[in-house]
């Protein structure tokens, strides 16, 4: 049986590794640790990381009413996920970065909401907690020893720190790559960052159709 503490360090390692796969969120973390603030960035990040911690308090808890429910509005929060990506894909493809330039206000905070939304309308990442948890032995989360609440408490807080950590790697990746571009390579980042999301958005599309 496993402690506390323990369950923080499997959650601090379930964060990280699944915020690290490359997408939506992380594009657009990215883009904002080149364009803008570095905190700012790490903002948006954090947004991701209180879903990762939400969905982690779930699987932890074995929620299985909510795992219906989300079975239930599975094309509904796709449909929704998909809608999120082609607005950004839309705005990234047509922006004009510059790197001097001030983010504009209000813009970190529909970012961050934006990256929260977009983290908790992928069911993806409820059941990628559930897989790890099973692969970890740690299912039945403080069941046999009667501390549940503070167990989960301690590996969501895990998720969170783990999840923030990837963040911030990511917003340092952004900011030493900031002095080695220009405007123009920037448009090419914006280019490629909205086709990626797109083909996202398209793919969670494609996915509702009958086979």
């Amino acid at each position: 049986m496993i402690g506390g503490l323990e369950y923080a360090l499997w959650g601090v390692g379930f964060g990280f590794a699944l915020s690290a796969p490359i997408g939506p969120v992380n594009i657009i973390c990215l883009r904002r640790s080149l364009f803008g603030r570095a905190r700012d960035g790490f903002a948006i990040g954090t947004g991701a990381a209180l879903g990762d911690a939400f969905y982690a308090g779930l699987a932890a808890l074995g929620l299985n009413a909510f795992l219906a429910i989300i079975d239930s509005y599975d094309t509904l929060l796709r449909l929704v996920g998909a809608a999120i990506m082609l607005v950004f894909a839309v705005r990234i493809w047509r922006a004009h970065p510059h790197l001097d330039r001030e983010p504009m206000e209000g813009g970190v905070k529909r970012g961050m909401l934006g990256a929260l939304v977009l983290t908790l309308t992928n069911p993806g990442v409820f059941f990628g907690f559930l897989g790890m948890y099973a692969l970890a032995g740690i299912g039945d989360l403080g069941a046999a020893s009667g501390h549940a609440s503070s167990d989960a408490v301690m590996l969501i807080m895990g998720v969170f720190l783990g999840s923030c950590f990837w963040w911030g790697l990511l917003v340092g990746i952004g900011r030493y790559l900031r002095d080695k571009v220009n405007d123009n390579l920037l448009t090419m980042i914006n280019h490629v960052s909205a086709a990626i999301i797109g083909l996202f958005a398209l793919g969670a599309l494609v996915s509702l159709l009958p086979i």
